[in-house]
């Protein structure tokens, strides 16, 4: 082991000096191994065998500048195999690798608190013990002074004075816990003698560093299993030009890349038991699992932000057990009356109003816990804006219809009306059969947890839901129904308006707030903070800790207190600005500008590439990429979507608002990052059903309606677009002139040619038995199409299709349209 420092090239150190470097190195372990190693259990119930997909990050350890022939096979070879395995297995891989691409003049404490946290992250999905791969040479990498080291990082991470930060990767993410998924790569150092002299300080250390890279091999021998280390011989095969330099390319074995891929797999398997089998297309999660794994996941996040609001939680809980045909006495909830002193019907509806930041979710989802506890009940929860389907008013339909009807066809056919449906009445009679028919009615109460009803991404389904809920007759009499808003309902029989947090739970808010990050505040600060009219509004609140523990100098707090505003708005807007202006590359406003594209949310991969795509650059490097995360935390929600991969939102609606205020004056102003979003799915995004769901919507907002008839029509991607969600984006398209019997209009017409071929209009059948506009199979019932005098040929008509005049003997064939878009009765143009 010893072979690399006392090589002959190794630049000779005196006796004293040797042997003070040793005193020091033995000192710094004796600090470490003070502390006692954590072993954690192996994961137990349910959780570790559930069949939805999971994310499996794997992070990559090593100094940089000497590992990168290693780091390519790891690209190239390693990870997309794996990948490959993983998908197999509903299994959503993520490699960490934070070294390269990092420019020289990033401040050390970002590097550092980035590359710490990021590990972090990578043991939360693994049970904290996180999948590693350590790559270790010769070289002990980069030792920050003392006075680099953030405090926070000192005292979170248990920093070794004198430890690289590779070392200190190592002791966070394996050492001190003995990590059994960590695999120690240690290259053999006989290499270093095929190397010339010029190259070998970029592959060798000398004096103290060298025994510092010695003793951590040393320690790792002795601290992990043989299964767990792989010593590999590598030899120098060339150079290769890397970033306009040239480094040495060094070639290994077959062993390298194969043990590293056993080793992986084997653990993953262990730490994922229920993911050990590839998975059958039967045994995959259906389409409901993988909607409530998106909602549990955000009731788990709301839930921890829950705080005094107990007297509300009793209030609901109450309704939810009350017989209706008792008074409303029995419970305090305000009972609206008519003008006449008439009373509106026993419904049973409760609804939650609050203005934004009150806690309305938190609180559903602590009303949750509790009411899953009450007997012969059954519940259906639905928070809007938790992912991009939810906000979806066909989407809470079907989400309650795979909740109250068993499997079968009965439920098939439902679930299918309700993809079909296009107008907001078919959809409400579709829900009372499906509420009605429900086999949970006789025996069982079903509780409807609804939140942000508000949130719906169309005005007219918020409004129409809320008319539906507050009816008398939508909902079965074994059903309860509690949804939260905005805005007040005047049909609603009960209402709980929420109230300030009182000063006593906005205080303890406060401390546990801050206590989370070790952060405190003096009596007379606190008092000073609650002393805000806004203090008492839970995300108020929040963000002004956010705030002081992210940007305030804790010996200055009391002068920065005095300066917040005095409303949501203004805190969020303070805090935007004071991001925008700390990032003088810009990308801060660039990627807050990019998710206000996609409020409901985006995969995070999909966005860095959007950001790459608008910078016109190449890829933006990964520690930029997780810093730039890192530091946008305060406002951004962390997700998965129904593959596993992770998505960034908006934590909250209010956000959106402040976004929109503080960056984006106008619509023009948003044409450019929607015109980025658009051209990296277009072009860039591997995975269809994504591209699916978002382009078409991005092009219509960006106003680039040459590109999404391009898309729907040309495009193989768009086949699977239902027929009702193309009419709906052609529609904005299409002219406005009326061509009813008795206005001027002219016969859209195919010619013999084109009217036997295909995909004019998007679909796969022929043109002549297609709608003109949508592509839906028009065979049967096709209402003629027309063209207004604008738009029509005079004298000889013209094909549709190829704009060719129509001549001779072969008659032509009339356009079609289907009932969807034949209802309007207009020209049949799309104006682009």
């Amino acid at each position: 082991m010893g072979s690399a420092v006392t090589s002959s090239r190794s630049r000779a150190t005196g006796c004293e000096g040797v042997q003070e470097s040793v005193k020091d190195v033995d000192k710094m372990w004796s600090i470490i191994d003070s502390w006692s190693p954590k072993t954690l259990s192996s994961p137990t119930g349910s959780r570790s065998h559930l069949k939805g997909w999971k994310t499996v990050r794997v992070f990559v350890s090593s100094t940089f500048d000497d590992f990168h022939s290693e780091r390519d096979v790891l690209i190239k070879k390693v990870f997309p195999e794996l990948r490959e395995w993983c998908e197999a297995r509903n299994l959503c891989l993520v490699e960490c690798d934070l070294r390269w691409g990092i420019p020289q003049d990033t401040p050390s404490s970002k590097i550092l608190a980035t590359c710490l946290g990021e590990l972090d992250r990578c043991q939360q999905d693994t049970y904290g013990n996180a999948l590693m791969v350590i790559l270790l040479g010769e070289r002990a990498g980069w030792i920050p002074d003392i006075f680099e080291v953030p405090s926070e990082v000192v005292e979170q991470y248990h920093w070794i004075p004198g430890m690289s930060i590779t070392g200190m990767e190592i002791l966070h993410g394996a050492y001190r816990n003995s990590n059994r998924n960590a695999a120690f790569c240690l290259r053999d150092p006989s290499f270093l003698d095929q190397l010339p002299l010029q190259e070998l300080t970029q592959y060798q250390e000398t004096g103290q560093k060298a025994l510092l890279v010695q003793s951590l091999k040393q320690h790792v021998y002795h601290r992990f299993p043989a299964e767990q280390i792989l010593k590999y011989e590598c030899k120098v095969e060339g150079k290769d030009c890397i970033s306009g330099s040239e480094k040495v390319r060094l070639g290994f074995s077959c062993e390298f890349s194969s043990w590293i891929l056993l080793f992986l797999k084997t653990r993953i398997i262990e730490t994922f038991p229920g993911h050990a089998e590839v998975f059958s297309e039967t045994e995959k999660p259906s389409w409901e699992q993988l909607e409530e794994a998106q909602h549990q996941l955000f009731l788990q996040q709301r839930c921890q932000l829950f705080l005094g609001r107990e007297l509300e939680v009793q209030r609901i809980l109450e309704f939810l057990q009350m017989e209706f045909k008792d008074s409303a006495q029995h419970i305090n909830c305000m009972v609206k009356e008519a003008e006449e002193g008439i009373k509106y019907p026993w419904l049973p509806v409760l609804q939650i109003i609050a203005e934004p930041g009150m806690g309305k979710s938190s609180l559903l989802a602590a009303c949750l816990m509790r009411a899953v506890e009450i007997p012969n009940m059954t519940v259906f929860y639905h928070f809007t804006g938790c992912c991009p389907s939810s906000v979806q008013l066909s989407n809470l339909a079907m989400r309650i219809c795979c909740h109250v009807m068993s499997v079968g066809p009965e439920r098939d056919d439902f679930l299918q009306r309700l993809r079909d449906c296009v107008r907001n009445e078919d959809l409400k009679e579709i829900m009372m059969q499906i509420l009605k028919s429900s086999p949970v009615s006789p025996n069982k109460t079903l509780f409807l947890f609804i939140d942000a009803v508000n949130q719906l991404s169309n005005p007219y389904d918020t409004s129409d839901l809320l008319s539906w809920l507050t009816t008398d007759g939508f909902l079965p009499p074994s059903c309860r129904c509690v949804f939260s808003t905005t805005t007040t309902n005047a049909h609603s029989p009960f209402c709980l308006q929420l109230e300030l947090l009182s000063p006593q739970s906005a205080k303890e808010l406060a401390v546990m707030y801050l206590s989370r990050y070790s952060k405190t505040l003096s009596p007379e600060q606190l008092s000073l903070l609650l002393q805000n009219t806004c203090s008492q509004n839970p995300l108020w609140l929040s963000l002004a800790c956010e705030e002081l523990r992210v940007f305030g100098v804790f010996e200055t707090v009391t002068q920065k207190i005095t300066g917040f505003p005095n409303n949501l708005q203004g805190l969020l807007g303070n805090i935007i600005q004071r991001l925008v202006e700390e990032d003088p590359a810009a990308r801060v406003k660039k990627l807050l500008c990019l998710m206000h594209c996609s409020p409901e949310g985006v995969i995070e991969r999909d966005l860095c590439g959007a950001l790459s795509e608008l910078e016109g650059g190449p890829e933006i490097p990964p520690l930029h990429w997780v810093a730039l995360r890192r530091t946008l935390g305060c406002l951004l929600r962390v997700g998965q979507d129904h593959r596993g991969r992770d998505t960034l939102s908006f934590f909250h609606g209010s956000v959106v608002k402040a976004v929109e205020q503080s960056l984006l004056g106008t619509d023009a102003s948003r044409q450019p990052y929607l015109s980025s979003m658009s051209s990296y799915y277009e072009h860039h995004c591997s995975d269809d059903m994504t591209v699916v769901s978002q382009l078409p919507r991005l092009l219509q907002e960006a106003k680039l309606g040459e590109r999404l008839i391009q898309f729907l029509r040309k495009d193989p991607r768009a086949l699977c677009i239902s027929a009702p969600t193309r009419a709906q984006y052609i529609k904005v398209l299409r002219c406005s002139q009326v061509c009813r019997d008795g206005f001027p209009r002219a016969p859209a017409l195919l010619c013999s040619f084109c009217s036997l071929r295909t995909r004019a209009f998007g679909q796969l059948f022929l043109n002549k038995q297609s709608c003109v506009l949508c592509g839906a199979a028009v065979m049967i019932m096709g209402r003629e199409a027309f063209l207004c005098p604008q738009h029509s040929r005079h004298g000889v008509s013209e094909c549709l299709v190829c704009k060719s005049p129509i001549l001779g003997p072969n008659p032509p064939s009339p356009g079609l349209l289907c009932n969807v878009c034949g209802f309007s009765q207009t020209c049949i143009t799309i104006k682009v």
